[in-house]
């Protein structure tokens, strides 16, 4: 490091400087720094961390799970099919995580690597709809949002919609555990070559489960001593916007959410989504040039932090909350040999930043930079930032943040394609993990703004206005930087209604005694014509009239799992520690040992030994029961 670097690093706030040292010492990794190879030969691999939390999610509340990664083509010319589906196959050859399948062993998942898998390439003939590209969108939304089965698998399909003869779109879907938005390049390109015979090099010889091995053995010597930062950074608080899942009267809108500005496609007017009819989310769309951003941040900030300070600023004036807390991706394909490898490399870190309406906007991206070095040179796999914070978690709301902000690369021009011309061919993904997400995109001389809601979360006319509320936020911002954000007069934000944490009829305010039931988490759901978590055959009998040996058991299944002696049977389960990881562990143990398989909310529902006991022995009394 030279002198003056030297001298502007020591200019820097401490926790910048330590993440600067981080960057700086990663490429200078000494030789024996290697990723180590895992034998394939004992069947079950370790998952990684951002496997684990995605498998978490989906295990323990679908409605926050990660949305599925998509890659959409546009193909004019005349398209074989048989190539296409060829082409697939190869790329499963190629890539293990593509054919991998989850294993839920003993509570804690594991990943299996198949030999091979079935990828079909399923084909829709609209030769016949005279409105066929936007009808290609509304169905492609739909496909987008159904679920995979993480047990079973496969985790990608490949969908064609003819238009005419020789005008295609393609919608290739794989589940998030096993692709992320950089992989989503990988295998793209590999994709147009494997269908036009050319020849790709031979797969790097680190595959996704070495990293994972790698990334988890790497996490658990660095935890201890960054988690200790983020108890003192984080704490339980309510989520940011208070209505109740489930609580909003979606009916309107159901079949009727609002759509990108400038989308060729259907306002989202039809095509379900996951397992249930209607749309999930609704979006508004904000184009702003990057002299504004250029404006905003004045030299000090990039665009990222400039946005990200901006984003703070409009949270807290249309909540009136002075401390916020916003989810972003980092990434951890920062190693050149990973730069081929397709699976999921991306951790969320939280950015807690408090304001109370009387700083400038300098003083507001002055603070949000340095949160972000804080949080990037604390980084820890967000599933275990979730566990160590405990608190009460909450159906349907993302823990510890609700809101979250991604910046994305612009489109990379598909090239490749033998015999045809490609082009982007662009679908929203109905992704409800957040209350609200805003997602940054290059586009043209600017940026685009994309701002998602959801329905049962937010009311929907005013996040309508949310993105152009926003932008002129963002000019207000620009030209009075000193001003106090709370003063600024932002006509769109003055008339935005508040959106407090508010009490539902019926309960105290608290926002965790106002929650409902959730959709089934994956692998959970009741078997056609049966009540959630019923009992299988002939078992319901040993669970009923036992109840101070089914009380005992529970107890000692509970105990050995949180590692808690003599739990009271009236002590709340999250009280004790619990988190999702315990929950889906005592899932498996009570299967395993009452032959009962409980739903994940269960345990919100009934979060006491005494109250779990008796919901499992009220099972045996619902009618849909019987065989």
């Amino acid at each position: 490091m030279s002198d003056e670097t030297r001298g502007r690093v020591a200019g820097l706030p401490s926790q910048r400087q330590e993440l600067v040292a981080r960057l700086l010492a990663a490429r200078k990794r000494p030789a024996g720094d290697a990723i180590p190879l895992v034998p394939r030969d004992s069947g079950l691999l370790e998952c990684s961390p951002e496997q684990r939390r995605l498998w978490l999610a989906a295990q323990m509340d679908r409605q926050v799970a990660a949305p599925n990664a998509t890659l959409g083509l546009g193909l004019s010319g005349p398209l074989d099919l048989g190539a296409l589906a060829k082409a697939l196959i190869g790329l499963t050859e190629r890539h293990e995580t593509l054919r991998t399948v989850f294993v839920n062993s003993g509570g804690e998942p594991r990943q299996m690597v198949l030999g091979s898998v079935d990828a079909p390439v399923t084909v829709v003939d609209l030769t016949g709809d005279p409105d066929g590209e936007r009808t290609a969108r509304r169905l492609a939304v739909a496909a987008g949002g159904e679920w995979f089965d993480l047990a079973s698998g496969p985790l990608l399909r490949l969908t064609v919609y003819r238009l005419a003869p020789e005008e295609h779109r393609l919608l290739l879907v794989c589940g998030h555990i096993v692709c992320d938005g950089g992989s989503m390049e990988v295998v793209a390109r590999e994709l147009a070559a494997l269908y036009s015979g050319r020849a790709l090099p031979e797969p790097p010889p680190v595959r996704y489960a070495d990293y994972a091995a790698w990334a988890r053995a790497r996490a658990r010597t660095r935890g201890t001593e960054r988690l200790a930062h983020w108890r003192e950074r984080l704490g339980d608080e309510p989520p940011l916007f208070g209505r109740p899942p489930g609580s909003a009267d979606t009916t309107s809108r159901a079949h009727g959410g609002a759509a990108r500005a400038g989308d060729a496609g259907p306002r989202a007017d039809g095509g379900a989504t996951g397992s249930g009819g209607g749309r999930r989310t609704g979006t508004s769309v904000a184009q702003v040039e990057a002299g504004l951003i250029d404006g905003l941040r004045r030299g000090a900030a990039t665009p990222f932090v400039a946005v990200l300070a901006a984003l703070f600023v409009l949270l807290h004036r249309v909540t009136g909350r002075s401390g916020i807390t916003i989810g972003t991706a980092s990434s951890a394909r920062t190693r050149r040999e990973l730069e081929p490898v397709v699976g999921c490399f991306v951790n969320m870190v939280p950015v807690p930043v408090r304001l109370d309406g009387s700083e400038g906007f300098h003083e507001v991206m002055a603070r949000t930079r340095d949160e972000v070095g804080a949080a990037l040179a604390n980084e820890v796999p967000f599933d275990a930032l979730v566990s160590s914070l405990g608190g009460r978690r909450r159906p349907g709301v993302h823990p510890i943040f609700q809101v979250a902000f991604i910046q994305r690369d612009g489109p990379a021009t598909p090239e490749g394609w033998h015999g045809l011309r490609a082009f982007e061919w662009g679908q929203e993904v109905d992704d409800s993990t957040y209350d609200l997400t805003l997602t940054m995109t290059p586009k043209g001389t600017g940026h685009e703004l994309v701002f998602a809601h959801r329905f049962d979360r937010i009311p929907d006319e005013p996040a309508g206005s949310l993105a152009t509320g926003f932008e002129t936020l963002l000019t207000a911002l620009s030209i009075s930087p000193d001003v106090p954000v709370g003063d600024l007069a932002v006509p769109p934000l003055d008339g935005f209604p508040p959106l407090p944490v508010r009490a539902e009829a019926g309960t105290s305010g608290d926002p965790a005694e106002a929650i409902q039931k959730p959709a089934a988490p994956l692998g959970t759901g009741p078997p056609p014509g049966h009540a959630a978590g019923a009992v299988g055959p002939g078992q319901a009998g040993r669970a009923a009239g036992a109840d101070g040996r089914l009380v005992a058991e529970i107890r000692r299944i509970w105990g050995d799992v949180l590692g808690v002696s003599g739990i009271d049977e009236h002590t709340d389960l999250f009280d004790l520690g619990g988190d999702s990881l315990a929950i889906t562990q005592m899932a498996a143990r009570i299967r395993d040992v009452l032959g009962v398989e409980v739903p994940a909310y269960m345990f919100f529902e009934a979060p006491t030994v005494r109250g779990f006991a008796d919901a499992v022995m009220a099972l045996e009394k619902a009618p849909d029961n019987d065989h």
